[in-house]
């Protein structure tokens, strides 16, 4: 055991300053070195606590753990050390770490510090997650990085990583900010973690340096913290290597402010959102009696409830706040702001501030409450963490946080700290408010501390499973040499009854009992392998949990719940259900903006304001939405389906899904790999290719067959992306071919922003896939080789792509899957793979299904299936490339049809029809669907036909497909002042169902055909013709009438209304699911009878219900079709 400050030595500063104890040597400020004292421009003199520190942190080179009060200056004493280790080290290599608990708190240590010490050789580096830095190369470049546990614990992992060590080898001072959070259940034991691997690394990069065997300096640690009574445990703890730590311990008289302390207590509520809720109205009272109208922080449960309590105290009444007036100061901030809701708080100088806010909305909200310009400002408990705000009253409004749980000692007293801070007051009143059966916990909390306790057992299986995975622990000896450098084991000697530990000489084996049994069950899970008695090895498995930083409870799901024929949707369900996501609680708030997202349409007043409507998420939640696992299964689905999501905070944890949900993605593709060699039973193809396709799904933020693909170009955003989509741009390839002008014109940008997108655009990979049989293979078995080809000669080798090849058969057996392609590395590897199929299942294979799968792209993907037996007759759809409303075409009947397979006529087809007045009195149109399909014995006529009687005055609608017609159940007489058949539909209620899918044309003047012209309808808005513009108007509802005059029929078929590029889809999938429910069907009906008589005989067209994707831009009416590929 390193050498350990003794009591006696380091006593108490509060106590060594009693007249009856003897002084130690102290320093002041003048006695400082005039560089380091032209660092604290501000600073005057030292206080107490920091004059009783100084000598330590200065004179010497101990370890230092501090406990003192908020406002006592401790972030003076982590600069003391900075800057003596930066004048003594000089141009020797040095490295420091600084860890906060948040993010917030890093940020403003950085504005701080990146000025005042760039004098110093001090250049700071911010790596919490919350910048721009992916390189670790960047990190060598600067002396002071700053992160949180949670980052610098991922980052410590690769400590053998070659670029990673040269980071971490010259790190001489570690500085711990607020290290009470060790407390925390959920974040405490990665703060443990991360500091016993810095002991550890430092020891083992020390020996691996050290010249001729002598041991090179240790680590400095220096923790400080306003909460830890049980500091000499911390001491003992961060004692090893012949360091030597010293103690520090200040009450509450060495406050700089005087903090005066009250408990309100009211009667419960029935839950504790209702609680919280009504504590709003006892609000304006209390900030009345305590503020004495001086700045006010608010400490809320939740974000809704920050919001909330701030409206509420905005629009209750005025608040009264000292100083001169601040309205410029606020009409500026309003200005300034983004969040509309926060811009009308402000202008009643209330404000609120949490993490959902964007980070530029923070920051000046946080600048103008210091400066005093806001009265009151509503929080979270991001700002308990450190953040120095000029707070004369703290309210706690409730101490049950969102999650039902009461706020831990620890907590509290941290928001309570944040009142009276010393720059600014001195002094501060706190109030908490609660529940009347809390109000004696809470009084006894403001008066005395409990101990800071380890929360490593709850995690430890997946800290030991990473320690195992990087080489710390290699067996069972360096277990417990590794959980004795734990502060748990420093705890559990002090209060074993804690961890349910009987003590005593026992102790040492009830651990190891402990970590044994943990051992087994990574071992009973695949994630770990014993190779000799005692030498521990992780296992492929095991790795991957350590590396995408998996939970075990998570590890533990998948491997029970994976089956290996999971479809995409049920995959989905099974990833969002993991233990990662349980910190996104579905709170009342969001509920109603969940469920719309998860309903069937979304109005477009919930977008972006208009009229139309668009689909909801790809697959729907089956009931309302009101816990975690369903909210994430929404939210990811909104983020893939380029929805907008309305609320800032959702957006921000939907963000935040995506990476978790990558990671667990990740996963499971590497274990359904490794389960290669001990297969699921039935086989994992399917289930591979549905976590492949959902990896990049969550890599690209987009459906693998989304339309929304310019999403992913350089300056397109998501709203612009939804424009090109809508305008036919719905993959690279009609990008390809599209004019710059006219996307400059969609995305209502200027050139040469066309040029750039297409060139782009032009760059990308085009693959194919192929899976062949070898004929005169040896063996007489039938061999089949896998065939990748990049097509594009243009393509840009400065882009990034790399894929995945999967191959499998139909008994879902992986015949191949390689991973990590890219398209330089096709011509190198090969890019033909021999497949080795084998029929030693017992069933036949039917067929071989390959997928290229790209990572960082969707829409650049291909697949091919080859079929090994002749297939039974089936149903084809015809394919859709682009179409702003994706849905099938009406699939036929298969007893209508023979089982033949039939096709709809494509979109260039449907653009050469022509109308017929064959009979003056019926105008008919025949669609050319007469293909030779493959096992069609004979081609199958499709015949839409409009007729009128004689007289002209009834009219009538009949579909043929073979010898079926369908026909309209009655006869509509027209008026004879009727002139067009806007009446007709108006004023019959016969087709009243059929006026939701069609727009008659009758109001625009009819005029004569010509020759048919191409002519591509985008460009359209730049011609100017009124014509034209009109067929804009309509275009969104363009159909064929049910009733058609033969110069309203002219008029829709002519060249400028039907073209190459742009066409009408045929209204057969409306019109047929209409006619099914208002009409009978008739065989071999050649006229319409008077009246028709229903007829039981079976359907002849089966409307299939449609598919919605991810989204739902309306009725199959509004619709343009193109054929580009």
């Amino acid at each position: 055991m390193a050498q350990l400050a003794s009591p006696k030595t380091h006593q108490s500063p509060t106590e060594q300053a009693r007249p009856s104890k003897q002084p130690v040597e102290t320093l002041t400020l003048n006695d400082l070195d005039p560089s380091i004292r032209d660092a604290f421009p501000k600073l005057k003199a030292f206080n107490n606590v920091q004059r009783a520190v100084a000598n330590t942190v200065l004179q010497t080179d101990n370890s230092i753990v501090v406990n003192a009060p908020t406002g006592s200056g401790k972030t003076v004493i982590l600069e003391l050390a900075m800057l003596k280790l930066s004048t003594q080290a000089k141009d020797a290599p040095y490295r420091i770490v600084y860890l906060a608990p948040t993010r917030s708190l890093c940020a403003e240590k950085f504005q701080d510090w990146k000025g005042r010490f760039a004098p110093h050789g001090l250049s700071c580096i911010q790596f919490d997650g919350d910048n721009l830095v992916e390189d670790v190369a960047q990190l060598s470049h600067h002396r002071l990085i700053l992160s949180t546990p949670e980052k610098w614990e991922v980052f410590t992992r690769h400590w053998d990583d070659q670029s990673v060590a040269c980071v971490l080898r010259p790190i001489r001072l570690c500085l711990i900010d607020e290290i009470q959070i060790m407390n925390d259940s959920d974040r405490g034991a990665n703060l443990e973690l991360v500091i016993s691997r810095m002991k550890y690394i430092d020891s083992r990069l020390r020996r691996v340096d050290a010249p001729g065997g002598e041991m090179l300096q240790s680590i400095r640690f220096i923790a400080v913290s306003a909460c830890i009574p049980n500091v000499d445990d911390f001491a003992r703890w961060l004692a090893s290597d012949g360091r030597t730590v010293v103690p520090y311990t200040f009450d509450e008289t060495n406050r700089t402010t005087r903090i005066e302390r009250h408990v309100l207590s009211f009667p419960s509520a029935s839950n504790p959102y209702k609680f919280e809720l009504n504590l709003n109205y006892k609000l304006p009272a209390i900030i009345e009696q305590y503020s004495a109208h001086k700045p006010t922080l608010v400490f809320c449960t939740s974000r809704r409830s920050v919001e909330s309590t701030a409206k509420f105290l905005a629009n209750r009444s005025p608040v009264k706040r000292a100083g001169p007036p601040a309205g410029s100061a606020l009409a500026e901030l309003a200005g300034n702001l983004a969040n509309r809701t926060l811009q009308e708080c402000v202008a009643k100088g209330v404000a609120y501030h949490h993490a959902g806010l964007l980070h530029n909305d923070r920051n000046q909200i946080e600048a103008h409450f210091r400066a005093g310009h806001l009265a009151v400002l509503c929080c979270t408990s991001t700002l308990c963490m450190g953040v120095n705000l000029p707070a004369y009253l703290v309210v706690v409004k409730s101490t049950c946080n969102h999650t039902g749980k009461e706020y831990t000692d620890n907590y509290v007293l941290q928001m309570v700290g944040r009142a009276g801070r010393a720059e600014f007051s001195e002094d501060g009143v706190a109030v908490i408010l609660t529940t009347d059966g809390n109000a004696s916990r809470y009084q006894r909390v403001v008066t005395e501390t409990a101990p800071i306790e380890s929360q490593l057992r709850r995690k430890l299986p997946e800290l030991l499973n990473s320690e195992i995975a990087h080489g710390i622990i290699y067996d069972q000896p360096a277990v417990m040499e590794w959980i004795r450098s734990t502060f748990f084991y420093e705890r559990a000697q002090t209060n074993p009854a804690h961890y349910q530990l009987a003590g005593g000489r026992l102790l040492d084996e009830q651990i190891e009992k402990l970590c044994c049994d943990t051992i087994e069950s990574l071992e009973a899970n695949e994630l770990v392998v014993r190779q000799r008695p005692n030498a521990i090895v992780p296992s492929a498995c095991g790795r991957l949990m350590a590396r995408n930083q998996l939970s075990f409870p998570t590890l533990q799901l998948l491997q029970q719940g994976l089956k290996g024929r999971e479809t995409l949707d049920e995959m989905l369900v099974l990833i969002t259900r993991a233990h990662e996501f349980g910190e996104f609680t579905c709170r009342q708030g969001e509920k109603k903006i969940l469920n719309t997202l998860n309903g069937p349409t979304i109005s477009a007043s919930f977008c972006d304001g208009g009229d139309d409507v668009t689909g909801g998420v790809r697959f729907r939640w089956p009931r309302r939405i009101c816990t975690t696992g369903a909210k994430v299964y929404c939210l990811v689905q909104a983020v893939f389906g380029n929805l907008p999501i309305n609320d800032h905070g959702l957006h921000q944890e939907a963000a935040k899904m995506v990476t978790v949900g990558g990671r667990i993605a990740r996963f499971v593709i590497g274990l359904l790999t490794a389960k290669r060699d001990h297969p699921l039973e039935g086989g994992c193809f399917r289930a591979l290719v549905s976590a492949a396709t959902l990896l990049q799904c969550f890599q690209t933020k987009l459906w693998e067959d989304s339309p929304y693909v310019a999403k992913q170009l350089g300056q397109i955003g998501p709203r612009l992306a939804r424009h090109l989509a809508e305008r036919g741009k719905g993959t690279f390839a009609a990008i390809r071919h599209s004019d710059p002008r006219e996307i400059e014109c969609i995305v209502k940008k200027p050139p040469p922003v066309g040029n750039d997108i297409v060139n782009f655009v032009t760059g990308l990979p085009e693959f194919t896939i192929k899976l062949c049989k070898v004929e005169g293979a040896a063996s007489g078995q039938p061999s089949f080789t896998c065939t990748v080809t990049q097509n594009n000669t243009h393509y840009d080798p400065e882009i990034a792509v790399s894929f995945c090849v999967l191959v499998g058969d139909s008994s879902n057996r992986v015949l191949l899957h390689v991973d990590n392609c890219t398209v330089e590395s096709i011509p190198v590897m090969g890019c033909t793979w021999p497949l080795p199929v084998r029929d030693d299942s017992g069933a036949p294979i039917e067929s071989l299904s390959a997928h290229l799968i790209c990572h960082e792209w969707c829409g650049l993907d291909c697949s091919h299936t080859l079929w090994l037996v002749e297939q039974p007759p089936s149903v084809v759809k015809h394919r859709q490339t682009a179409i702003t409303n994706f849905f099938p075409n009406t699939s036929l009947n298969e007893s209508a049809i023979g089982g033949e397979k039939i096709a709809l006529p494509s979109a260039l087809e449907l653009s050469r029809l022509r109308w017929n007045k064959t009979n003056a009195h019926e105008v008919s149109v025949d669609l050319p669907n007469k293909l030779p399909l493959p096992g069609a014995a004979s081609q199958i006529p499709l015949n839409t036909s409009w007729w009128s009687e004689s007289c002209n005055e009834s009219v009538a609608f009949r579909t043929s497909v073979g010898n079926t017609t369908l026909i309209s159940n009655n006869s509509t007489k027209l008026a004879d002042t009727s002139n067009d058949i806007s009446t007709m539909l108006d004023s019959r209620m016969l087709l009243k169902p059929l006026r939701s899918i069609l727009k008659p044309f009758s109001t625009v003047p009819p005029m004569k055909p010509h020759a048919f012209a191409p002519l591509n309808i985008s460009h359209s808005s730049l011609m100017g013709n009124s014509k034209q513009n009109h067929f804009q108007q309509a275009a969104k509802r363009i159909v064929t009438p049910v009733a058609i005059r033969p110069d309203e029929l002219e008029y829709i078929f002519q060249p400028d209304r039907c073209t190459l590029n742009f066409t009408l889809c045929s209204p057969v999938d409306d019109i047929v699911d209409c006619l099914q429910r208002y009409t009978i069907f008739r065989a071999d009906c050649c006229t319409p009878p008077d009246v028709l008589v229903e007829v039981q005989v079976e359907p002849a067209v089966r409307v299939e219900e449609r598919k919605r994707k991810n989204f739902d831009l309306g009725k199959a009416a509004d619709v343009f079709v193109s054929d580009e590929e």
